[in-house]
């Protein structure tokens, strides 16, 4: 009696996991579905599967469409959904993926950011979903409420049209990828609500770097980005920093540019002088040709995951020039923070300024004499702060966790500087040196350091 209690204990056991799609059994599970057994909201999505070998020949290639209509190196799969719920920030997927005979389970649970590409006008929500079952790695997901046109992988039919996208990525690293227009579901998104913060963008427009290499990385001459600027100097963007990356139908293309501007302006014989120099970059990225926010810039002013440079900015004086005063300030970004000040001091900069030189010594030699032994300094306020003792150099250094890839980011030093004495030449026409020393990376990996020095010509002891 008791092994009949124990057998239909095991049997209902069975049952209850089928129907509640915990099997990994395609017979039982599939038939169930087919029979219309489930409820009548299950969802279907169409999708393929591309074995990790050939995922960066398919995926990463604008050959994507020939594989795709001639079924090479793609397979036919499905995703079969029980159950999804948005509310709110929140989602919660239910279902199975059916391949090559076989269905896995699919749990997944997770929240809802805005996507950049709402800076587009696309209404559109990414998700950082984690899969309970540990079959599973996202690398996408993605609904788009709105029909304005997006990238899509599978179909340009989702392009102009309301949409929800699922990538995954299985143990032995095969990606399966799912899309479907919205209007062929079964699902509310009026519930969908977020803060309008962003996920990392890896889960959002820059999902492919997770699983494809560039395809092409080179200099170009500077032809895509034509600064102008209306300082007495501008440095850089003669060569511009390319790199294009395929992912099925679109091809997305990073330019990025260093450069710096700013002033050096004449010293008078009894006023003070304001002197500037910035570093920043232009730069945009392109997808299929049209430049889009949605996808994030992957070069980088610093920004080395490992070893690099710490990005040095320094201004020497020339003859009978001395520097009485500073400020330093930008807005760049710090580990997952952007640090935002606008010309108030940076707090934790390496700083050295040079003493001043009796004539003799050129503003080239003075800035190649700074070396740092210096420790930290700290100054939070928003003005100009005396140099102690006359210098004719300074110089500071950004934390190397510090970094600047977008045009809004940039770096800035300004001094104060006066004739030293008034007694000397008049009029003297002399030299000032901007230097500027960064590493320039793409993805975490060092490109190149470039060694900017820039000489301006001026003149102190003016009348």
């Amino acid at each position: 009696m008791k092994m009949i209690l124990k057998n239909v204990t095991l049997l209902s056991l069975i049952i209850t996991l089928v129907l509640s799609f915990n099997g990994v059994s395609s017979a039982s599970s599939e038939s169930i579905i087919e029979k219309g057994e489930i409820a009548e909201n299950t969802m279907s999505i169409p999708g393929y599967m591309v074995s990790k070998e050939n995922i960066q020949r398919v995926i990463g290639s604008e050959e994507y469409l020939n594989y795709i209509a001639e079924e090479k190196l793609v397979h036919r799969t499905k995703l079969l959904i029980d159950n999804l719920t948005l509310d709110g920030d929140a989602v919660h997927i239910n279902g199975l993926v059916r391949y090559n005979g076989g269905v896995i389970p699919l749990q997944l649970d997770g929240k809802l950011y805005s996507s950049r590409e709402q800076s587009d006008g696309i209404e559109s929500y990414v998700g950082d979903l984690k899969e309970n079952n540990d079959s599973f790695k996202v690398l996408h997901f993605k609904i788009k409420t709105n029909d304005k046109a997006d990238t899509s992988l599978i179909s340009t039919d989702l392009r102009n049209t309301a949409n929800i996208k699922l990538y995954l990525q299985d143990k032995k690293g095969d990606m399966f990828y799912f899309e479907e227009k919205l209007n062929h579901l079964n699902m509310d998104t009026s519930k969908i609500t977020t803060d309008g913060s962003y996920v990392d963008s890896l889960l959002d427009g820059n999902w492919f770097e997770q699983i494809l290499a560039p395809a092409e990385s080179y200099k170009i001459t500077n032809e895509e980005i034509s600064p102008s600027s209306t300082h007495s100097y501008i440095k850089s963007c003669s060569t511009v920093y390319y790199s294009k990356v395929p992912f099925g139908l679109d091809v997305a293309e990073f330019y990025f540019c260093p450069k710096v501007e700013g002033d050096i302006v004449d010293v008078g014989s009894s006023a003070s002088a304001n002197w500037t120099s910035r570093l920043t970059v232009a730069e945009h990225v392109r997808v299929n040709g049209t430049t889009t926010t949605g996808i994030e810039q992957r070069y980088k002013i610093g920004g080395v995951t490992s070893g690099g440079t710490q990005t040095l900015g320094t201004i020497a004086a020339g003859q009978n020039t001395k520097i009485t005063s500073r400020l330093i300030g930008g807005v760049y970004k710090k580990s997952s923070s952007e640090v935002k000040v606008n010309w108030p001091v940076i707090v934790g900069y390496f700083t050295k300024s040079v003493p001043y030189y009796a004539a003799g010594k050129s503003a080239y030699d003075v800035l190649t004499s700074i070396s740092y032994n210096t420790t930290t300094t700290n100054v939070s306020n928003n003005t100009y702060e005396n140099v102690i003792g006359n210098a004719s150099g300074y110089s500071y250094k950004i934390d190397k966790s510090g970094y600047l890839y977008d045009a809004s980011h940039y770096l800035d030093l300004g001094l104060f500087v006066s004739t030293w004495r008034s007694q000397e030449t008049k009029n003297e026409s002399t030299t000032a040196y901007i230097n500027w020393k960064f590493d320039v990376s793409f993805l975490g990996s060092k490109v190149e350091t470039l060694d900017w020095k820039i000489p301006v010509n001026y003149k102190v002891n003016v009348n």
